[in-house]
Protein backbone atom coordinates (compact mmCIF):
# COMPACT_ATOMS: atom_id res chain seq x y z
CA UNK A 1 0.00 0.00 0.00
CA UNK A 2 1.22 3.09 -1.05
CA UNK A 3 0.78 5.93 1.31
CA UNK A 4 0.67 9.42 0.04
CA UNK A 5 2.81 12.40 1.59
CA UNK A 6 -0.12 14.91 3.48
CA UNK A 7 0.34 17.38 0.91
CA UNK A 8 -0.10 15.23 -1.68
CA UNK A 9 -3.48 13.60 -0.37
CA UNK A 10 -4.39 17.11 0.31
CA UNK A 11 -4.04 18.06 -3.63
CA UNK A 12 -6.03 14.66 -4.31
CA UNK A 13 -8.67 15.67 -2.11
CA UNK A 14 -9.37 19.10 -3.11
CA UNK A 15 -8.98 17.56 -6.91
CA UNK A 16 -11.55 15.17 -6.01
CA UNK A 17 -13.87 18.10 -4.66
CA UNK A 18 -13.43 20.37 -7.61
CA UNK A 19 -14.23 17.34 -10.17
CA UNK A 20 -17.64 17.44 -8.26
CA UNK A 21 -17.96 21.20 -8.27
CA UNK A 22 -18.08 20.89 -11.80
CA UNK A 23 -19.97 18.52 -12.20
CA UNK A 24 -22.79 20.00 -10.64
CA UNK A 25 -21.82 23.46 -12.47
CA UNK A 26 -22.26 21.63 -15.86
CA UNK A 27 -25.44 20.18 -14.81
CA UNK A 28 -26.85 23.84 -13.48
CA UNK A 29 -25.29 25.91 -16.99
CA UNK A 30 -27.35 22.52 -18.86
CA UNK A 31 -30.86 23.42 -16.92
CA UNK A 32 -30.06 27.10 -17.00
CA UNK A 33 -29.83 27.06 -20.72
CA UNK A 34 -32.72 24.88 -21.31
CA UNK A 35 -34.50 27.11 -19.73
CA UNK A 36 -33.10 29.99 -21.98
CA UNK A 37 -34.34 28.43 -24.81
CA UNK A 38 -37.49 27.86 -23.89
CA UNK A 39 -37.85 31.13 -22.40
CA UNK A 40 -36.66 32.63 -26.13
CA UNK A 41 -39.07 30.17 -27.64
CA UNK A 42 -41.77 31.15 -25.90
CA UNK A 43 -41.87 35.13 -26.42
CA UNK A 44 -40.43 34.23 -29.86
CA UNK A 45 -44.51 32.66 -30.43
CA UNK A 46 -46.51 34.46 -33.05
CA UNK A 47 -49.51 33.60 -34.84
CA UNK A 48 -47.72 31.55 -36.97
CA UNK A 49 -45.83 29.01 -35.04
CA UNK A 50 -48.84 28.80 -32.15
CA UNK A 51 -52.48 29.54 -31.27
CA UNK A 52 -52.04 32.96 -30.17
CA UNK A 53 -53.87 35.60 -32.65
CA UNK A 54 -52.41 37.72 -35.24
CA UNK A 55 -53.31 40.94 -33.23
CA UNK A 56 -50.96 39.83 -30.65
CA UNK A 57 -48.14 39.99 -33.14
CA UNK A 58 -45.26 42.44 -32.40
CA UNK A 59 -44.97 45.28 -35.25
CA UNK A 60 -41.32 43.42 -35.86
CA UNK A 61 -42.74 39.93 -36.52
CA UNK A 62 -45.84 41.74 -39.08
CA UNK A 63 -42.78 43.31 -40.80
CA UNK A 64 -40.49 40.62 -41.18
CA UNK A 65 -43.32 38.36 -42.46
CA UNK A 66 -44.26 40.68 -44.96
CA UNK A 67 -40.84 41.27 -45.75
CA UNK A 68 -40.23 37.42 -46.42
CA UNK A 69 -43.56 37.40 -48.39
CA UNK A 70 -42.20 39.97 -51.10
CA UNK A 71 -39.04 38.17 -50.87
CA UNK A 72 -41.45 34.99 -52.05
CA UNK A 73 -43.21 36.74 -54.43
CA UNK A 74 -40.21 38.17 -56.07
CA UNK A 75 -38.67 35.00 -56.27
CA UNK A 76 -41.62 33.54 -58.18
CA UNK A 77 -41.31 36.27 -60.30
CA UNK A 78 -44.43 37.89 -59.54
CA UNK A 79 -45.22 41.55 -58.29
CA UNK A 80 -42.45 42.40 -55.13
CA UNK A 81 -44.75 45.23 -53.60
CA UNK A 82 -48.21 44.71 -53.72
CA UNK A 83 -49.95 48.47 -53.01
CA UNK A 84 -53.00 48.76 -50.80
CA UNK A 85 -56.66 49.58 -52.38
CA UNK A 86 -57.61 49.07 -55.78
CA UNK A 87 -55.15 47.24 -57.99
CA UNK A 88 -54.25 48.02 -61.84
CA UNK A 89 -56.83 46.31 -63.98
CA UNK A 90 -59.38 45.60 -61.27
CA UNK A 91 -62.71 46.64 -61.58
CA UNK A 92 -63.35 49.44 -59.27
CA UNK A 93 -66.30 49.48 -56.20
CA UNK A 94 -68.68 52.87 -56.53
CA UNK A 95 -72.27 53.93 -55.21
CA UNK A 96 -74.48 53.19 -58.25
CA UNK A 97 -76.85 55.66 -59.66
CA UNK A 98 -80.71 55.09 -59.27
CA UNK A 99 -82.41 56.48 -62.08
CA UNK A 100 -85.46 56.89 -59.35
CA UNK A 101 -83.94 59.11 -56.82
CA UNK A 102 -86.48 59.76 -53.48
CA UNK A 103 -86.06 63.20 -53.73
CA UNK A 104 -85.25 65.50 -56.92
CA UNK A 105 -83.36 69.15 -56.05
CA UNK A 106 -83.13 71.27 -58.71
CA UNK A 107 -80.49 74.23 -58.07
CA UNK A 108 -80.87 77.46 -60.98
CA UNK A 109 -78.65 80.44 -60.70
CA UNK A 110 -80.18 83.16 -59.87
CA UNK A 111 -77.12 86.01 -61.90
CA UNK A 112 -75.41 85.67 -64.11
CA UNK A 113 -71.52 84.82 -62.99
CA UNK A 114 -70.07 87.30 -65.57
CA UNK A 115 -72.04 90.05 -65.87
CA UNK A 116 -74.70 90.06 -63.14
CA UNK A 117 -77.88 90.06 -64.93
CA UNK A 118 -80.70 88.42 -63.52
CA UNK A 119 -81.37 85.29 -64.82
CA UNK A 120 -84.87 83.64 -63.43
CA UNK A 121 -86.88 83.98 -66.94
CA UNK A 122 -84.15 82.55 -68.72
CA UNK A 123 -84.21 79.07 -70.27
CA UNK A 124 -82.55 76.09 -69.35
CA UNK A 125 -79.80 74.90 -71.22
CA UNK A 126 -78.37 71.96 -69.90
CA UNK A 127 -78.52 70.16 -66.52
CA UNK A 128 -75.83 68.12 -64.54
CA UNK A 129 -77.10 65.64 -61.88
CA UNK A 130 -74.97 64.62 -58.86
CA UNK A 131 -76.98 62.00 -56.51
CA UNK A 132 -75.86 61.99 -52.49
CA UNK A 133 -77.01 58.90 -50.47
CA UNK A 134 -77.95 59.49 -46.42
CA UNK A 135 -80.45 58.80 -44.22
CA UNK A 136 -83.22 60.90 -42.51
CA UNK A 137 -83.07 61.95 -39.24
CA UNK A 138 -83.46 59.23 -37.02
CA UNK A 139 -86.65 59.72 -35.11
CA UNK A 140 -89.08 58.02 -33.08
CA UNK A 141 -92.13 57.60 -33.85
CA UNK A 142 -94.90 56.82 -31.60
CA UNK A 143 -98.30 54.89 -32.24
CA UNK A 144 -101.15 55.18 -30.02
CA UNK A 145 -103.03 51.59 -30.13
CA UNK A 146 -106.71 51.69 -29.10
CA UNK A 147 -108.63 48.95 -28.27
CA UNK A 148 -112.22 49.28 -28.65
CA UNK A 149 -114.91 47.39 -26.34
CA UNK A 150 -117.99 46.50 -28.01
CA UNK A 151 -121.48 45.45 -25.86
CA UNK A 152 -122.72 41.79 -27.97
CA UNK A 153 -126.40 41.46 -27.73
CA UNK A 154 -125.90 38.59 -25.27
CA UNK A 155 -124.53 40.95 -23.33
CA UNK A 156 -120.85 40.09 -23.42
CA UNK A 157 -118.15 43.07 -23.90
CA UNK A 158 -114.92 42.35 -26.31
CA UNK A 159 -112.12 44.25 -26.75
CA UNK A 160 -109.82 44.91 -29.73
CA UNK A 161 -106.83 43.12 -29.53
CA UNK A 162 -103.71 44.95 -28.68
CA UNK A 163 -100.27 43.72 -31.10
CA UNK A 164 -97.23 41.90 -29.45
CA UNK A 165 -95.47 45.22 -29.42
CA UNK A 166 -97.83 46.93 -27.59
CA UNK A 167 -97.31 45.11 -24.31
CA UNK A 168 -97.46 47.78 -21.92
CA UNK A 169 -98.85 51.65 -21.67
CA UNK A 170 -95.77 52.76 -23.20
CA UNK A 171 -93.11 50.58 -24.81
CA UNK A 172 -90.23 50.57 -26.91
CA UNK A 173 -91.15 48.34 -30.39
CA UNK A 174 -89.30 45.56 -32.29
CA UNK A 175 -86.64 47.60 -33.98
CA UNK A 176 -85.85 50.09 -31.13
CA UNK A 177 -85.50 46.06 -29.31
CA UNK A 178 -83.53 44.81 -32.36
CA UNK A 179 -80.87 48.05 -33.04
CA UNK A 180 -80.86 48.15 -28.99
CA UNK A 181 -79.84 43.91 -29.20
CA UNK A 182 -77.85 44.76 -32.23
CA UNK A 183 -75.44 46.77 -30.83
CA UNK A 184 -75.18 45.08 -27.90
CA UNK A 185 -74.68 41.29 -29.17
CA UNK A 186 -73.19 41.59 -32.75
CA UNK A 187 -71.45 45.20 -32.08
CA UNK A 188 -70.15 44.10 -28.89
CA UNK A 189 -70.85 48.06 -27.13
CA UNK A 190 -71.38 47.51 -23.56
CA UNK A 191 -74.94 48.11 -21.81
CA UNK A 192 -74.31 51.47 -21.28
CA UNK A 193 -72.84 52.44 -24.32
CA UNK A 194 -75.71 50.95 -25.93
CA UNK A 195 -78.21 53.11 -23.87
CA UNK A 196 -76.15 55.92 -24.74
CA UNK A 197 -76.22 55.49 -28.30
CA UNK A 198 -79.39 54.93 -28.54
CA UNK A 199 -80.73 58.12 -26.20
CA UNK A 200 -78.55 60.32 -28.49
CA UNK A 201 -79.51 58.61 -32.17
CA UNK A 202 -83.24 58.67 -31.56
CA UNK A 203 -83.65 61.86 -28.77
CA UNK A 204 -85.50 59.60 -26.54
CA UNK A 205 -84.57 58.20 -22.98
CA UNK A 206 -83.18 54.42 -23.36
CA UNK A 207 -82.23 53.37 -20.03
CA UNK A 208 -79.74 50.44 -19.31
CA UNK A 209 -82.51 48.26 -17.45
CA UNK A 210 -84.16 47.89 -20.76
CA UNK A 211 -80.99 47.10 -22.74
CA UNK A 212 -80.05 44.51 -20.34
CA UNK A 213 -83.01 42.39 -20.28
CA UNK A 214 -82.97 41.93 -24.04
CA UNK A 215 -80.55 39.25 -24.43
CA UNK A 216 -82.84 37.27 -21.45
CA UNK A 217 -86.02 38.17 -23.57
CA UNK A 218 -84.84 37.28 -26.92
CA UNK A 219 -82.82 34.09 -25.65
CA UNK A 220 -86.01 32.88 -24.26
CA UNK A 221 -87.86 32.95 -27.98
CA UNK A 222 -85.18 31.11 -29.49
CA UNK A 223 -85.18 26.87 -28.76
CA UNK A 224 -87.41 26.78 -31.71
CA UNK A 225 -85.03 28.05 -33.95
CA UNK A 226 -81.77 25.96 -31.67
CA UNK A 227 -83.64 22.83 -32.15
CA UNK A 228 -83.49 23.36 -35.53
CA UNK A 229 -80.09 23.80 -36.76
CA UNK A 230 -79.10 21.19 -34.03
CA UNK A 231 -80.92 19.18 -36.15
CA UNK A 232 -79.49 20.62 -39.41
CA UNK A 233 -75.81 19.74 -38.38
CA UNK A 234 -76.50 16.37 -37.38
CA UNK A 235 -77.21 15.25 -40.18
CA UNK A 236 -74.83 17.47 -42.15
CA UNK A 237 -71.95 14.96 -44.04
CA UNK A 238 -68.81 17.30 -42.39
CA UNK A 239 -69.23 20.17 -38.91
CA UNK A 240 -65.90 21.84 -37.69
CA UNK A 241 -66.04 22.18 -33.86
CA UNK A 242 -63.89 24.00 -30.85
CA UNK A 243 -64.03 26.05 -28.07
CA UNK A 244 -62.78 28.94 -26.02
CA UNK A 245 -62.83 30.40 -22.82
CA UNK A 246 -64.44 33.77 -21.30
CA UNK A 247 -65.58 34.39 -17.88
CA UNK A 248 -68.69 35.31 -15.90
CA UNK A 249 -67.40 37.26 -13.40
CA UNK A 250 -64.82 35.80 -12.00
CA UNK A 251 -65.37 32.49 -13.21
CA UNK A 252 -64.79 30.66 -16.29
CA UNK A 253 -66.82 29.70 -18.66
CA UNK A 254 -66.43 27.42 -22.42
CA UNK A 255 -68.37 28.50 -25.67
CA UNK A 256 -68.58 25.15 -27.65
CA UNK A 257 -69.30 25.78 -31.32
CA UNK A 258 -70.21 23.35 -34.03
CA UNK A 259 -70.85 24.94 -37.78
CA UNK A 260 -70.41 24.27 -41.04
CA UNK A 261 -71.05 27.02 -43.77
CA UNK A 262 -74.65 27.39 -43.06
CA UNK A 263 -74.91 26.54 -39.52
CA UNK A 264 -73.80 28.05 -36.29
CA UNK A 265 -74.33 26.39 -32.79
CA UNK A 266 -72.87 28.28 -29.71
CA UNK A 267 -73.55 26.79 -26.15
CA UNK A 268 -72.20 28.12 -22.75
CA UNK A 269 -70.97 25.47 -20.38
CA UNK A 270 -68.78 26.20 -17.01
CA UNK A 271 -66.75 22.50 -17.66
CA UNK A 272 -64.69 22.77 -21.35
CA UNK A 273 -64.97 18.63 -21.31
CA UNK A 274 -67.26 16.04 -23.02
CA UNK A 275 -70.46 16.80 -20.96
CA UNK A 276 -70.85 19.87 -22.51
CA UNK A 277 -71.02 18.86 -26.00
CA UNK A 278 -73.45 16.30 -24.71
CA UNK A 279 -75.34 18.61 -23.28
CA UNK A 280 -75.87 20.82 -26.46
CA UNK A 281 -76.95 17.62 -28.22
CA UNK A 282 -75.20 17.92 -31.63
CA UNK A 283 -72.25 16.09 -31.03
CA UNK A 284 -73.66 12.78 -29.43
CA UNK A 285 -75.88 12.08 -32.15
CA UNK A 286 -73.40 13.29 -35.18
CA UNK A 287 -72.08 10.08 -37.75
CA UNK A 288 -70.05 12.40 -40.21
CA UNK A 289 -66.73 13.67 -40.41
CA UNK A 290 -65.79 15.95 -37.36
CA UNK A 291 -62.94 18.69 -37.96
CA UNK A 292 -61.32 20.08 -34.77
CA UNK A 293 -57.98 20.83 -33.42
CA UNK A 294 -57.28 17.52 -32.35
CA UNK A 295 -58.19 17.50 -28.23
CA UNK A 296 -58.55 14.23 -26.79
CA UNK A 297 -62.25 15.60 -25.94
CA UNK A 298 -63.46 15.18 -29.60
CA UNK A 299 -61.93 11.40 -30.62
CA UNK A 300 -64.44 10.23 -27.70
CA UNK A 301 -67.20 10.76 -30.06
CA UNK A 302 -66.62 7.14 -31.88
CA UNK A 303 -69.44 7.16 -34.13
CA UNK A 304 -67.98 10.00 -35.59
CA UNK A 305 -65.34 10.38 -38.39
CA UNK A 306 -62.51 12.77 -37.34
CA UNK A 307 -60.13 15.01 -39.08
CA UNK A 308 -57.88 16.91 -37.68
CA UNK A 309 -56.74 20.97 -38.16
CA UNK A 310 -53.58 21.00 -40.54
CA UNK A 311 -53.50 24.65 -39.81
CA UNK A 312 -52.46 23.73 -36.20
CA UNK A 313 -50.25 21.18 -37.37
CA UNK A 314 -48.34 22.91 -39.32
CA UNK A 315 -47.83 25.71 -36.29
CA UNK A 316 -46.62 22.86 -34.74
CA UNK A 317 -44.34 21.93 -37.09
CA UNK A 318 -42.94 25.37 -37.03
CA UNK A 319 -42.63 26.03 -33.54
CA UNK A 320 -40.76 22.50 -33.70
CA UNK A 321 -38.33 23.55 -36.28
CA UNK A 322 -36.66 26.06 -34.15
CA UNK A 323 -34.15 23.17 -32.69
CA UNK A 324 -31.69 21.93 -34.26
CA UNK A 325 -31.74 18.80 -36.27
CA UNK A 326 -35.19 19.08 -36.99
CA UNK A 327 -35.49 19.27 -40.78
CA UNK A 328 -38.10 17.08 -40.74
CA UNK A 329 -40.57 19.44 -39.50
CA UNK A 330 -39.84 22.18 -42.14
CA UNK A 331 -40.50 18.86 -45.25
CA UNK A 332 -43.31 17.88 -43.29
CA UNK A 333 -44.53 21.74 -43.73
CA UNK A 334 -43.70 21.52 -47.28
CA UNK A 335 -45.48 18.15 -48.05
CA UNK A 336 -48.66 18.93 -46.18
CA UNK A 337 -48.58 22.45 -48.01
CA UNK A 338 -47.97 21.41 -51.61
CA UNK A 339 -50.39 18.55 -50.92
CA UNK A 340 -53.43 21.32 -50.24
CA UNK A 341 -52.61 23.08 -53.45
CA UNK A 342 -52.75 19.72 -55.48
CA UNK A 343 -56.61 19.09 -53.34
CA UNK A 344 -57.29 22.55 -54.69
CA UNK A 345 -56.03 21.85 -57.96
CA UNK A 346 -58.37 18.73 -57.75
CA UNK A 347 -61.40 19.98 -57.33
CA UNK A 348 -61.48 23.27 -59.24
CA UNK A 349 -60.74 20.39 -62.48
CA UNK A 350 -64.16 18.75 -60.86
CA UNK A 351 -62.48 15.54 -58.73
CA UNK A 352 -63.58 13.72 -56.20
CA UNK A 353 -60.18 12.44 -55.23
CA UNK A 354 -56.72 12.98 -55.81
CA UNK A 355 -54.97 10.36 -58.36
CA UNK A 356 -54.00 7.18 -57.29
CA UNK A 357 -50.09 7.78 -57.93
CA UNK A 358 -50.22 11.45 -56.62
CA UNK A 359 -51.85 9.83 -53.09
CA UNK A 360 -50.05 7.05 -53.13
CA UNK A 361 -46.75 9.02 -52.93
CA UNK A 362 -48.15 11.08 -50.75
CA UNK A 363 -48.88 9.23 -48.06
CA UNK A 364 -45.45 7.40 -48.72
CA UNK A 365 -43.74 10.73 -48.12
CA UNK A 366 -45.62 11.28 -44.86
CA UNK A 367 -44.57 8.24 -43.05
CA UNK A 368 -41.12 8.44 -44.25
CA UNK A 369 -41.11 11.84 -42.81
CA UNK A 370 -42.77 10.84 -39.44
CA UNK A 371 -40.14 8.08 -38.90
CA UNK A 372 -37.26 10.44 -39.49
CA UNK A 373 -39.33 12.68 -37.01
CA UNK A 374 -39.08 9.91 -34.43
CA UNK A 375 -35.60 8.95 -35.20
CA UNK A 376 -34.35 12.70 -34.03
CA UNK A 377 -36.53 12.78 -31.00
CA UNK A 378 -35.34 9.96 -28.78
CA UNK A 379 -35.72 9.14 -25.18
CA UNK A 380 -33.16 11.18 -23.44
CA UNK A 381 -31.38 9.60 -21.14
CA UNK A 382 -31.50 10.27 -17.37
CA UNK A 383 -33.90 13.00 -17.78
CA UNK A 384 -37.27 14.31 -18.30
CA UNK A 385 -37.87 16.02 -22.04
CA UNK A 386 -37.73 19.69 -21.95
CA UNK A 387 -39.84 22.33 -23.30
CA UNK A 388 -38.21 22.23 -26.81
CA UNK A 389 -37.93 18.36 -26.72
CA UNK A 390 -41.68 17.82 -26.26
CA UNK A 391 -42.47 20.50 -29.48
CA UNK A 392 -41.02 18.43 -31.72
CA UNK A 393 -41.20 14.89 -29.84
CA UNK A 394 -44.85 15.46 -29.33
CA UNK A 395 -46.10 16.60 -32.80
CA UNK A 396 -43.85 13.63 -34.51
CA UNK A 397 -45.91 11.44 -32.13
CA UNK A 398 -49.43 13.19 -33.43
CA UNK A 399 -48.21 12.61 -36.95
CA UNK A 400 -47.78 9.02 -36.47
CA UNK A 401 -50.91 8.11 -34.02
CA UNK A 402 -53.04 10.21 -35.96
CA UNK A 403 -52.32 9.53 -39.39
CA UNK A 404 -55.86 8.49 -40.83
CA UNK A 405 -57.21 12.04 -39.17
CA UNK A 406 -54.31 13.65 -40.87
CA UNK A 407 -54.33 12.35 -44.00
CA UNK A 408 -57.86 12.66 -44.43
CA UNK A 409 -57.78 16.09 -46.11
CA UNK A 410 -56.12 14.35 -49.21
CA UNK A 411 -58.13 11.12 -49.32
CA UNK A 412 -61.29 12.91 -49.53
CA UNK A 413 -61.69 16.04 -51.34
CA UNK A 414 -64.94 16.50 -49.32
CA UNK A 415 -62.91 17.28 -45.93
CA UNK A 416 -60.85 20.75 -45.73
CA UNK A 417 -57.53 21.00 -44.47
CA UNK A 418 -58.50 23.73 -41.87
CA UNK A 419 -60.70 24.22 -38.96
CA UNK A 420 -61.45 27.69 -39.95
CA UNK A 421 -64.92 27.45 -39.70
CA UNK A 422 -65.34 26.79 -36.37
CA UNK A 423 -62.74 29.64 -35.58
CA UNK A 424 -64.22 31.86 -37.00
CA UNK A 425 -67.91 30.92 -35.66
CA UNK A 426 -65.96 31.35 -32.21
CA UNK A 427 -64.19 34.68 -33.15
CA UNK A 428 -66.98 37.00 -31.91
CA UNK A 429 -66.94 35.51 -28.12
CA UNK A 430 -63.00 36.30 -28.44
CA UNK A 431 -63.92 39.51 -29.43
CA UNK A 432 -66.53 40.14 -26.69
CA UNK A 433 -63.92 39.09 -24.51
CA UNK A 434 -61.16 41.32 -25.95
CA UNK A 435 -63.63 44.40 -25.66
CA UNK A 436 -65.99 44.05 -22.47
CA UNK A 437 -63.93 41.46 -20.36
CA UNK A 438 -66.21 39.35 -18.73
CA UNK A 439 -70.48 38.52 -18.44
CA UNK A 440 -71.98 39.90 -15.23
CA UNK A 441 -75.30 38.00 -15.28
CA UNK A 442 -75.63 34.04 -14.20
CA UNK A 443 -77.12 33.23 -17.21
CA UNK A 444 -75.87 36.11 -19.64
CA UNK A 445 -73.32 33.39 -21.61
CA UNK A 446 -75.81 30.93 -22.29
CA UNK A 447 -78.08 34.39 -23.78
CA UNK A 448 -75.36 35.29 -25.67
CA UNK A 449 -74.63 31.98 -27.41
CA UNK A 450 -78.35 31.44 -28.15
CA UNK A 451 -78.26 35.20 -29.86
CA UNK A 452 -75.04 34.75 -32.04
CA UNK A 453 -75.92 31.36 -33.36
CA UNK A 454 -79.66 32.89 -34.36
CA UNK A 455 -77.34 36.04 -36.20
CA UNK A 456 -74.37 33.95 -37.50
CA UNK A 457 -76.73 31.53 -39.14
CA UNK A 458 -78.84 33.81 -40.77
CA UNK A 459 -75.98 35.68 -42.21
CA UNK A 460 -74.77 32.59 -43.63
CA UNK A 461 -77.94 32.43 -45.57
CA UNK A 462 -78.16 35.99 -46.75
CA UNK A 463 -80.26 37.12 -44.46
CA UNK A 464 -79.36 40.41 -41.98
CA UNK A 465 -78.57 40.59 -37.94
CA UNK A 466 -81.30 43.59 -38.00
CA UNK A 467 -84.09 41.84 -40.06
CA UNK A 468 -83.81 38.53 -38.21
CA UNK A 469 -84.19 40.49 -34.37
CA UNK A 470 -86.79 42.77 -35.34
CA UNK A 471 -88.74 39.35 -36.68
CA UNK A 472 -87.70 38.09 -33.24
CA UNK A 473 -89.32 40.69 -31.34
CA UNK A 474 -92.32 40.36 -33.27
CA UNK A 475 -92.87 37.27 -32.73
CA UNK A 476 -92.05 35.67 -36.01
CA UNK A 477 -89.05 33.82 -35.36
CA UNK A 478 -86.47 33.34 -38.25
CA UNK A 479 -85.36 29.56 -39.01
CA UNK A 480 -83.16 28.54 -41.71
CA UNK A 481 -84.62 27.35 -45.04
CA UNK A 482 -85.71 23.46 -44.95
CA UNK A 483 -83.85 22.97 -48.27
CA UNK A 484 -80.55 23.89 -47.18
Amino acid sequence: MVVMPPREHDLAAENEALRKDIEILQHEVEVLSAKVAELEARLGQNSRSSSLPPSSDSPKSRAERRAAQREAAKAKGAEAKRARGKQPGAPGATLERRSDPDEVVVHEPERCDSCGNDLTNAPPEGVTSRQVYDTPDPIVICTEHRSVKKRCKCGTVSAGAFPREARAPVSYGPNVRAAALYLLHAQHCSVERTAQALSEMLGAPVSTGFVASLAKEAAGRLDPFLAEVAKALVSSPVVHVDETPDQVRTDTVWFHVCATDLYTFLHASETRGKAAPDAAGVLGRFTGTMVHDRLQMYFNYTGATHAICLAHVLRDLEAAGVRWNQGWAVEMATLLAETNKACHEARAAGKKRLGTRELAAFLSSYDAIVSAGLAVNPDPVGRKRNYLEKKSYNIAIALRDRRSEATLFARDLSIPFTNNEAESSLRMAKLHRKISGCFQGDDSAQHFAAIRSYIATARKHGVGALDVLARLFCGDVWTPPATT
